[in-house]
């Protein structure tokens, strides 16, 4: 029960703040699409998208493996994340040096090219300040990291509004970006100091110790961005910027939604973690239970009403110009529900030591998905890559399940999720039935007659409804 609470608690505190994040994320795309344009908008997308890139390759499953190792009993925590951090900021300083270099003689404009250049600054900040989630993780005190990152959006949001209503050009929005970035690492290196003693560490034989470790995590990601971001990259070389811009909008929410199971997963991974290392394998499996039905809950209204509103959407967050995003947005949010299966059984490849293992499956993932791209895009662009993302995500959902099914944990229930898919049905035909409404408007009847539904068909029961009281802790350890 203890375990349950702290892990609801941590879990709505970065919720919190990832909600209001991913709310100034949207807040920042509607200003950068409005003074940018569909073409400004698709070159801002193509730089961001390339650096992406770079910043798997800088990860190098380093903030998994910080996460991973604190969390084992007897770790030395203080030596593991002055370690990992030294080793990030070198690795860091190199490959983003490199990023401009590699980006010249790739055909994109001298915009984009100089957009990739200040952005890579941006990045190494970045790339600084993610690799210590895995401390305030460690030490339940993710609120911590949520200011951190909250306080660098809301200066990016206010910089970026300035510079649109100065009709500054792209590589202006980028210098933005370091800025806000400069505060995020500044903020999190100074509220990690009370829970470990941070400092840069360059120890050759503990770097070596943890790449052994990462290097299964990293192929692992670098395959997994290769089938989520190479899309954008083909879409930019062999099709126009314009549709490179309508796709990133669609994408947008896609990225967003990407943030909530991935966030759930990295508080859950250290007691997964400590679960098998101690074979306790019916806990293990009870708490991958648990959250499958969480996921399920939170997927079915999330497709449902992302197909039935998708115009609103885009007409909120995009403005005027963007509506030739809306089929792509229809179909990515197909999408969703294998991005959060991924998410599930991703983490808990990890937790049960079968990264190894796993890299041939996404590897597999990875070549079938961009030889779908350069047979779809050239013929239907955004829609035909947005029907290859759906299939690259419902395959490594697949296969991930697959690989922790064999591992030895149980198959969750169904019960749950076909009643949320009934509830979200519900919701979608009522959507469907009240037309003309504005997107907030959809947004809340959506939410509210999803609730409704589900409580009626017992996929919510009273229980679950008392989490919502904010004097007490929701318990996501239920059977």
């Amino acid at each position: 029960m203890a375990l349950g609470r702290t892990l609801s608690t941590n879990f709505a505190l970065q919720l919190l703040g990832k909600g209001a994040s991913a709310l100034l994320g949207l807040v920042l795309v509607a200003l950068l699409t409005r003074a940018l344009g569909p073409l400004g908008y698709g070159e801002y997308t193509t730089a961001i998208t390339y650096l992406q890139f770079f910043g798997v390759i800088v990860d190098f499953g380093l903030t998994l493996t910080l996460m991973v190792m604190i969390s084992e009993s007897g770790a030395d925590e203080e030596k593991v994340a002055g370690n990992i951090l030294g080793l990030r900021l070198v690795s860091a300083a190199i490959l983003f040096a490199l990023a401009p270099v590699i980006a010249m003689p790739i055909p994109w404009s001298p915009a984009v090219k100089a957009a990739i250049a200040v952005g890579a600054v941006a990045y190494f900040l970045m790339s600084g300040a993610t690799v210590l989630v895995g401390v305030f993780q460690r030490h339940a005190a993710i609120w911590r990291a949520s200011v951190a990152e909250l306080a660098s959006r809301v200066l990016l949001v206010a910089a970026t509004a300035a510079l649109a209503y100065a009709h500054a050009g792209l590589v202006a929005m980028f210098v933005a970006l370091v800025v806000a970035n400069v505060i995020w690492l500044a903020l999190t290196v100074l509220l990690a100091r009370p829970l470990v003693r941070l400092r840069p560490l360059f120890d050759f034989a503990a770097w070596k110790t943890v790449i052994s470790r990462s290097w299964p995590i990293a192929i692992s990601i670098a395959f997994n961005l290769i089938y989520l971001k190479g899309d954008v990259i083909i879409i930019s070389l062999i099709r126009t910027q314009q549709e490179v811009g309508f796709y990133g909008v669609a994408y947008r929410f896609l990225d967003v939604l990407t943030a909530l199971p991935t966030m759930f997963m990295g508080l859950m991974l250290p007691s997964l973690v400590a679960d098998w290392t101690a074979a306790r394998r019916e806990e293990f499996s009870r708490h991958m239970a648990r959250a499958f039905d969480v996921f399920a809950l939170a997927c079915a209204p999330i497709v449902f009403g992302g197909i039935a509103i998708a115009p609103q959407l885009i007409g909120l967050i995009a403005g005027p110009g963007f509506e030739d995003a809306v089929p792509a947005m229809r179909i990515l949010m197909l999408a969703v529900p294998g991005i959060f299966l991924g998410a599930l059984y991703g983490h808990a490849v990890v937790g049960v030591g079968r990264q190894r293992q796993m890299i041939s499956g996404y590897a597999v993932t990875a070549i079938l998905t961009i030889a779908a791209y350069l047979a779809v895009i050239p013929r239907w662009g955004i829609e035909g890559a947005a029907w290859a993302t759906v299939a690259s995500e419902l395959l490594i959902a697949f296969l991930t399940y697959r690989m922790v099914r064999h591992a030895g944990s149980a198959a969750p229930s169904l019960s749950i999720a076909l009643r949320s898919l009934l509830a979200a049905g519900g919701m979608y035909v009522l959507l469907q039935l009240i037309p003309g409404m504005s997107a907030v408007a959809s947004l809340v009847v959506g939410a509210c007659s999803y609730m409704a539904f589900a409580y009626a068909l017992g996929a919510i029961r009273k229980e679950d409804l008392r989490m919502l009281i904010p004097h007490r802790s929701p318990d996501f350890t239920r059977e």
